[in-house]
């Protein structure tokens, strides 16, 4: 990873392409668990650029008994049960 400053860690640099993209590196996305197609929110505060992972709100669902290979990827988040 990078050097540790208090509790932040510094990561090498990266750069943003000409659609506006920037790439989260590898090792903060293993770290977090993000999968493609999440969403963040992008905030502008204080002269930093924040993203702020959103959670998406809890759904009640029926069980079929089946359960794919991302049902519980991000099952900390989430609450199941009757």
């Amino acid at each position: 990873m990078g050097k540790k400053k208090g509790e932040r860690f510094l990561v090498k640099k990266v750069s943003i392409d000409e659609r506006g993209r920037v790439t989260i590196p590898k090792s903060i996305r293993e770290k977090y668990n993000f999968i493609p197609g999440e969403k963040f929110e992008v905030i502008d505060e204080n002269n930093k650029i924040i993203l702020k992972l959103l959670i998406p709100k809890q759904k009640t669902v029926k069980s079929s008994g089946k359960c794919g290979k991302d049902t519980f990827l991000k099952a900390g988040e989430s609450t199941f049960g009757g």
